[in-house]
């Protein structure tokens, strides 16, 4: 019975006897055979797989690592390989079962079983492979030796059958047998190497990065399975799904995918080719280095884009068999062959293909496999583009850090064209990178689809094909058109993002000087230059879309239109579908065509702006030394491969070049810097000199070679204070910084000492680092607590340290926004005195400082700490002659050249006009200094409490900087974890580790309340209705709802034309079949009349469907582009004019970097990609939409099956999408960093290089790319996480519409047409569906930066349309009248007040000098004037008129204020002076006069047309200074004030502008703030403050009368 059941009925003979038994039974005992070794193993197995899921619920511990054993994918590849052999051969049973009566049960059932032990079999190998346990393999290899075996036998008795090879069973068989074979073999290369039967076998150890505790990014290292189906991507989806996602759950990248190893790679490349390009004397080519960079990955990414399109292509001949078998069975044509052979009937290779449930199988199997392949070999090429990036982005970066500081200054390389490269460029460079094998791979299947498509129509088809390849390059003319806009618009984004980056670094000037809508309309105005290119560009688009989308349309028509005319026969529907699904494939690389020539074109500008950045002029190298090596390689990734031998390592999809031999010698104290050979001998240079410059002229320009500073000797001794004096403009700061090789050589030699020459500089606008207090003093050198406070204690910052809410571990705003002027000044000098160099170079820090500070911190700070007690090397440039007296050596210089140099005495007797000249400054710097001793030594100590003499001065400057401090640093913010980690101690000592760590944790506690940036806002869940309204509305609400409407008639005219082509395919094979029958039928005597259909009718209504499915595509394509253009017009603009209205406050709390990124990277989002994703979106939810449709009115039965996988469909995409537009919000906020990064890097370039820490800072930009690349890695991974498993369920639809098609057909409910419509509309869902998810999922990503941008347009402003306001008279203030009545301001709601109950008035005209300690309140004085700060309490009135009822910008136009900090912005010294061009040159020379620069203009090429370059950099800090002075009395108003205005002017100057000023300012109320009090000493009125209160308000002879006045003491240390 069990025989019988498992071998079935004898087999019929030719006679109709049954065949003989032996036949039967040996067939039967051979498949029952090769059934033995799979059911044996499939129980144990399973047993096991059982055994250790149950184990590991008991293992508490997880396992951090795994292996992959040798011939991992060479397995896993031969597995999948057998598994689809086995396939076939479970369906070659069945259908040859099927030709004989009976069911033989032993043909299909051995396969079935060995199919599912494969399967087992593999789980099982994954299980061993990640618990490391090589000997659990043995009872696989017995396995495939066992069935390797018993398959030898049926193919023996094949042989012996004398099986034919065209018989499908032989070939199954012998491959099946191979692939056991193979297995074997591969088992045994597997004991080779693991050697697992010996007693020692090898223990494979996990990669080092598994064992990384947050390492959750492990591609490079699972296994094949898991590659390609993603499944190790799983977990972040749980994650994502449950909770809103953070960093901390992506954890770190792998090391080799890192910017390190990507920047080396590129690095290397790139200087190899430019050495063979200067070689062989051509020009380098940055698109081979792109290539050679990533050629290994490349080279298997292309190989698997080859396979998808190979298997593209199978599909619609696949689907030409599905509708001939369909077409045959229905026409009753079938019949199964006679039972005439010996034994069993074998079917062919072609019998077995040419089944149509077979063939649906396959269709199922093909379609699975090229979205499996395709995924992954888009992740592959997604990733080397991420790595491209980064490498570019750190090249631009190491770049930036090279650049020459006159490329920097002029207009060749600005700071918004470096945010464009690292941004824009970098970006565009990369998506070419994930699109480059499309540009190979569209000629291929252009070629093949026309190859086939001949095949099927014929001579019409090379017709309808011709013009879709004529369209490519229509196309590609059209692209180069759309290069040349391209290029405009980007000179114009770079002109657009320069100037808002200009108006965001001098946000605060202009609100004093109410300019912002002035600066927003330029800005406006660069971005319509911007908008009228994209409208050019769009013209082209509109073009390119229209051609896209028309020329399938068009091709068909002409193909079917002709069909018949060249072919003298009806249309087939196997041949229309198979026609129409192959023109569906050619139109694909139409579509791409335009997106990879708008990538291309976009890269190909990208690699033209970026080629001569990279081979811009860089800085010299430092005299006779050489500039530290950024790409020297550090030993932290030593080992992570097991090579340092710099090669090549190769792991999968990354290799990394690791670099040896080329480090860079770096103690704790010193640089050693190796000699350049350039002929330069230093043995003339005396022992003690550290720095000589020997006949130097030095030059800013490249160009030029007029010299800036000439005939420069000069000798620096080791040891000593060299004080360099000058007026303003002279060429002081130029001397530091030809000494620091920031200035051109022209002729001459700067050397340096061979030892001791490590520098530290103090710039002398002061630059801080958006960091703790404490960081920027260590500037990443090791703690030490004992320097630290002693560096802290002499540069008097204790009292700021003592009250900030964190203590030394508050964060510093960008540029340090929450400090003054002079806090700024010592923290940048305690990092010179903290760190450990030889030489400190200090230009003018003590000008921003009082008497009381700038005395204590020269005498401790540079004179105690660095001269007497470390015996460094000191060069200071100063405008505070009084310390000449105690300099060991003096240079003067005058017009770029050294006047007179040389000890004080020397100067004395060469140049006593000099010296006279200097006499009363210095007579005053000594009685300043000894009245200061005198006061410490009666005090005993200079820091204790005693209230007398200068000691309780001191103690008091201590008091009012601890309350200046608390005011503005807000204590609201402790819930904000710091965004920096202090650089810890080198080397823990025995028993004070829990000391320590305590000291730790409370350092962190205090960085947490010195919280000062918060996090940038981020929204969690989906992106709400309100943004997709907000974008409807910036694009025109009635103009939306006629773009809906195009895309619906388009589409319904569409699904219209296929409706057509299937019915008139149906009508000719219903006439073709009726024709055949009659044939051979007679009527009597006549014969019946061949049944013919109207052609002309089918063509006729074809092509009016198609031509006006033509022009609803033109009229879609033109008003969905200009409808976007307008719509990211309208965003961009509400965000510029909103955020410059926006309180100083956002600023000093919102790095630059972040509103750069809204204004650069988040509308380049709006710009490009989102339009073209939006309405890609619509056109593809609309083709599934018809798809669905259409399957659902031919056969309703495919609703059973299609209805649970849509609504499978709806919550993985739910599932997906959780996740996806987290990470993309992870991925926007991370950016902003590397951006701060960038625009810190560049205003503080000649730090970085004179402390020569470039390479530190190289490293820092690349550890904020990987904390920036993290997001973009996972976006690419559950990008195809979800593509995979959506072409699974694809693959699922396109079988049931061809399953249930095929059925309703057979039972005679539906003709062949219409299975052909159902199968190519399937395959339409299949790709269609999957892109709705990604396309939706894009979509919402892209929003993202639309709510971003919107956010920015609805951030809250100042009260500049307050209800209530007072609008005076055009000559308001006419008289300059100032009254504050019991005034209290604070610079927010949540800090404390920073002036308390201030009262005062300023008579008309009145000269008012304000003065207090550093922290007292004085700027905040006038701030409050300007309202830029909260008058919560009292009122100011100017001529009468409460100013809180006076519109901002009216009230801000009639004053003004010449600021602490020197503004200057790109354009003309006109521009700069009267930028609304209303002054004659009369009036502007006459204010240059007053300001003492009509001198330094005059001389100018231009004069006043001469260019002024970003932020003046082409002027010094003295002259900008001065130039400010000019632009305040071009305004003429009633009301100056200057706030530190001449603090970097020299003194001579001061006092010739104070008298200046005094004569043209003699009807104006002046409010002048000076530390000098020389300065204001002479004013009508003193107002004197003292922690936010007035404590002294008369004239300067009654104050000085008051003997315990604080005025009076100041004057008292001036003396």
């Amino acid at each position: 019975m069990a025989d019988s059941l498992f071998c079935g009925p004898a087999y019929p003979s030719a006679n109709g006897n049954a065949t003989t038994v032996d036949i039967r039974t040996e067939e039967c005992l051979v498949d029952g055979l090769n059934l033995i070794p799979h059911a044996g193993y499939l129980p144990l197995v399973l047993l096991a797989l059982v055994l250790w899921r149950w184990k590991k619920g008991k293992v508490t511990e997880q396992q951090r690592g795994w292996v992959l054993f040798p011939g991992h994918y060479v397995r896993w590849t031969v597995t999948l390989i057998l598994l689809f052999i086995t396939l076939c051969e479970v369906g070659e049973g069945v259908l040859s079962d099927s030709y004989s009566p009976g069911h033989h049960i032993h043909l299909y059932l051995p396969w079935i079983v060995s199919l599912l032990a494969t399967l087992l079999a593999g789980v099982y190998y994954y299980q061993v492979e990640m618990s490391n346990k090589p000997r659990l393999l043995l009872p696989l290899c017995l396995y495939y030796v066992m069935s390797a075996g018993f398959k030898a036998a049926r193919l023996a008795h094949l042989y012996s059958r004398d099986v034919s090879s065209t018989r499908l069973r032989m070939s199954l068989t012998w491959t099946s047998a191979v692939l056991y074979a193979l297995h074997i073999i591969i088992e045994g290369y597997a004991m080779f190497k693991l050697k697992y039967l010996s007693a020692n076998p090898v223990q494979l150890k996990p990669h080092s990065d598994l064992n990384i505790d947050n390492m959750r990014y492990v591609f490079p290292y699972v296994t094949l399975p898991s590659r390609a189906t993603f499944w190790w991507a799983s977990w972040i989806l749980r994650v994502g799904y449950k909770e809103p996602l953070e960093m901390s759950h992506l954890g770190k990248i792998p090391k080799l995918m890192r910017a390190k190893p990507s920047y080396g790679v590129f690095k290397a490349t790139y200087d190899n080719a430019k050495e063979k390009a200067a070689a062989k004397n051509k020009k380098l080519s940055l698109w081979g280095v792109y290539i050679k960079s990533f050629s290994g990955a490349f080279f298997i990414s292309g190989i698997l884009k080859l396979m998808v399109d190979v298997l593209t292509f199978s599909s619609p001949l696949i689907l030409n068999g599905v509708v001939t078998w369909a077409t045959v069975n229905l026409q009753g044509e079938t019949e199964q062959p006679a039972a005439v052979y010996k034994g069993p009937y074998l079917v062919t290779a072609g019998e077995f293909f040419g089944n149509g449930f077979i063939l649906i199988t396959m269709l199922l199997i093909i379609n699975v496999l090229r979205f499996q392949l395709e995924y992954l070999s888009v992740y592959m090429t997604f990733q080397q583009g991420i790595q491209l990036k980064t490498a570019l982005q750190t090249m631009i970066y190491n770049k930036v850090l090279k650049l020459s500081s006159w490329v920097l200054s002029s207009d060749k390389v600005t700071a918004g064209q470096v945010m464009n490269h690292a941004g824009m460029d970098a970006t565009m460079l990369m998506y070419m990178m994930t699109m480059i094998h499309n540009a190979w791979s569209m000629p291929i299947q252009l070629i093949a689809g026309c190859i086939l498509l001949y095949f099927q129509l014929g001579v019409s088809a090379v017709v309808g094909a011709i013009l879709i390849v004529i369209m490519s390059p229509v196309n590609y003319k059209i692209a180069r058109k759309s290069e040349e806009l391209t290029k405009t618009k980007m000179a114009a984004s770079d002109t657009r993002m320069k100037r808002i980056n200009e108006t965001i670094q001098a946000i605060k000037l202009l609100k004093l000087y109410a300019w912002e809508q002035m600066f927003s309309d330029k800005v406006i105005d660069a971005r319509d230059k911007e908008v009228t290119e994209m409208y050019k560009r769009a013209g082209w688009e509109i073009l390119t879309s229209f051609i896209t989308q028309a020329t399938p349309v068009a091709a068909t028509l002409i193909s079917f239109g002709t069909y018949e005319f060249f072919n003298n026969q009806p249309l087939t529907p196997a041949s229309a579908f198979t026609a129409l699904s192959l023109f569906n494939i050619m139109a694909f690389p139409l579509t791409i065509f335009p997106i990879l020539i708008r990538t291309v074109i976009n890269a190909a500008v990208a690699t033209k702006r970026l080629k001569p950045f990279f081979e811009s002029a860089e800085v010299e190298e430092l005299g006779n030394l050489s500039r530290p090596d950024i790409h020297a390689d550090d030993d932290d990734d030593e080992g992570q491969n097991g090579t340092t031998d710099g090669t090549i390592v190769s792991v999968p999809d990354v290799k990394v070049l690791t670099f040896a031999d080329k480090k860079l010698h770096e103690d704790k104290n010193s640089v050693e810097l190796n000699q350049l050979v350039k002929g330069i001998s230093q043995t003339n240079m005396a022992e003690d000199v550290a720095i000589e410059i020997r006949d130097g002229n030095f030059s800013w320009e490249l160009e030029s070679d007029s010299a800036a500073l000439n005939d420069i000797n000069l000798s620096v001794q080791k040891g000593k204070l060299t004080v360099v004096v000058g007026q303003v403009g002279s060429g002081k700061s130029s001397l530091c910084s030809a000494i620091l090789g920031e200035m051109r050589t022209l002729s001459g030699q700067v050397l340096w000492g061979k030892e001791h020459n490590s520098v530290a500089y103090g710039a002398q606008k002061a630059w801080l680092l958006n960091a703790t207090l404490r960081d920027n003093v260590t500037f990443g050198q090791p703690f030490d607590n004992t320097r630290y406070q002693k560096v802290i204690s002499a540069c008097c910052l204790q009292p700021d340290i003592d009250i900030l809410p964190g203590g030394d571990m508050t964060e510093i705003g960008e540029k340090g926004i929450n400090l003054s002027g002079g806090q700024k000044q010592r923290i940048s000098l305690a990092r010179a005195l903290y760190s450990k160099s030889d030489i400190v170079i200090l230009d003018d820090p003590l000008s921003a400082l009082d008497a009381h500070v700038g005395g204590d911190v020269f005498e401790h700070g540079i004179m105690g700490h660095l001269i007497n007690e470390e015996k460094r090397t000191v060069i200071l440039v100063t405008h505070k002659l009084q310390y000449l007296e105690e300099s060991q050596y003096i240079v003067a210089i005058e017009n770029g050249r050294i006047l007179a140099q040389g000890t004080m005495d020397d100067l004395r007797q060469s140049n006593p006009d000099l010296c006279d000249s200097w006499r009363e400054i210095i007579a005053k710097g000594i009685r300043e200094t000894q009245e200061r001793t005198r006061n410490r030594t009666l005090s005993g100590s200079s820091f204790t409490g005693s209230t007398s003499g200068g000691e309780g001065e001191e103690e008091a400057s201590a008091e009012a900087e601890r309350a200046a401090l608390m005011r503005q640093i807000s204590r609201q913010n402790s819930h904000m974890s710091s965004i920096r980690s202090r650089s810890s101690s080198n080397v823990k000592k025995d028993g004070k580790e829990d000391d320590e760590e305590d000291e730790d944790e409370l350092d962190e506690e205090k960085a947490a309340e010195g919280k000062l940036v918060g996090a940038e806002e981020r929204s969690v869940g989906s992106v709400k209705l309100q943004h997709y309204l907000t974008y409807a509305a910036a694009c025109g609400s009635v103009i939306v709802i006629f773009v809906l409407l195009a895309q619906f008639s388009k589409q319904g005219l569409q699904v219209g034309i296929d409706f057509w082509l299937s019915a008139w395919a149906s009508a000719s094979t219903v006439a073709q079949g009726l024709n055949n029958t009659a044939v051979n039928q007679t009527l009597g005597n006549a014969t019946q009349a061949p049944t013919t259909v109207d052609v002309n009718y089918y063509i006729i209504g074809y092509t009016g469907l198609s031509l006006s499915a033509i022009a609803v595509t033109a009229f879609a394509s033109v008003i969905t582009i200009l409808s976007m253009i307008k719509g990211a017009k309208n965003l961009h603009e509400a965000m510029v004019r909103n955020i410059v209205l926006a309180p100083m406050r956002f600023f000093d709390t919102t790095p630059t970097g972040r509103v750069l990124n809204r204004m650069a990277e988040d509308t380049a989002t709006i710009d490009l990609r989102l339009p073209f994703m939006m309405e890609h979106l619509m056109r593809v939810i609309l083709l599934v939409c018809s798809a669905l449709i259409v399957n659902a009115v031919v056969t309703p039965y495919f609703l059973i099956g299609a209805v649970p996988i849509v609504v499978f469909y709806f919550i993985v995409q739910k599932y997906y999408r959780a996740t996806a537009r987290e990470i993309q919000r992870l991925d926007n906020i991370n950016k902003s960093p590397v951006f701060a990064h960038f625009s810190e890097t560049l205003g503080g370039l000649t730090t970085v290089r004179a402390y020569r820490v470039e390479k530190r800072f190289s490293t820092s930009i690349m550890d904020k790319l990987d904390r920036s690349n993290t997001p973009f890695y996972y976006t690419a991974a559950t990008s195809c996480w979800i593509g995979a498993r959506l072409g699974y369920m694809g693959g699922f639809i396109v079988f049931l519409a061809g399953l249930s098609a095929m059925l309703a057909a057979m039972l005679g409910s539906l003709s062949a047409a219409m299975v052909g419509l159902s199968i190519t509309y399937a395959l339409n869902i299949q790709a269609y569906l999957l892109w709705v998810v990604r396309g939706y999922a894009e979509v919402e990503m892209m929003m993202n930066s639309v709510e971003r941008v919107d956010q920015y347009s609805s951030t809250p402003t100042e009260p500049y349309h307050k209800d209530g306001n007072v609008i005076p008279d055009d000559n308001w203030p006419s008289k300059g009248e100032v009254s504050f009545e019991g005034v209290s301001v604070r610079y927010d709601k949540t800090l404390d007040p920073v002036l308390t109950d201030v009262s005062a008035t300023f008579e008309a005209g009145e000269k008012v000098g304000i003065c207090g300690r550093t922290g007292s309140g004085k700027s905040s004085l006038t701030l409050a004037i300007f309202r830029m700060i909260d008058n919560f309490k009292g009122k100011i009135t100017i001529d009468g008129i409460d100013i809180s009822r006076v519109p901002l910008t009216t009230l801000r136009s009639r004053l003004s204020i010449i600021p602490q900090d020197p503004v200057l912005f790109s354009g003309s010294v006109r521009y700069n002076l009267d930028p609304f061009d209303k002054c004659s040159d009369e009036e502007l020379w006459e204010a240059l006069e007053i300001a003492q620069l009509k001198t330094v203009v005059s001389e100018l090429p231009n004069k006043l047309d001469e260019a002024v370059s970003d932020g003046g950099e082409n002027f010094s800090v003295g002259q900008r200074q001065l130039f400010c002075l000019a632009r305040a009395f071009v305004r003429k108003c009633r009301i100056l004030i200057m706030d530190e205005a001449t603090a970097s002017i020299d003194m001579e100057t001061d006092s010739t502008l104070q008298n200046v000023i005094k004569t043209a300012f003699q009807d104006r109320t002046v409010l002048t703030i000076a530390h000098r009090i020389a300065t204001i000493l002479n004013s009508d009125r003193i107002l004197v403050l003292d922690q936010g209160k007035v404590v002294e308000n008369d004239s300067p002879k009654k104050l000085l009368k008051l003997p315990n006045g604080l005025f009076a003491s100041l004057v008292k240390a001036n003396k």
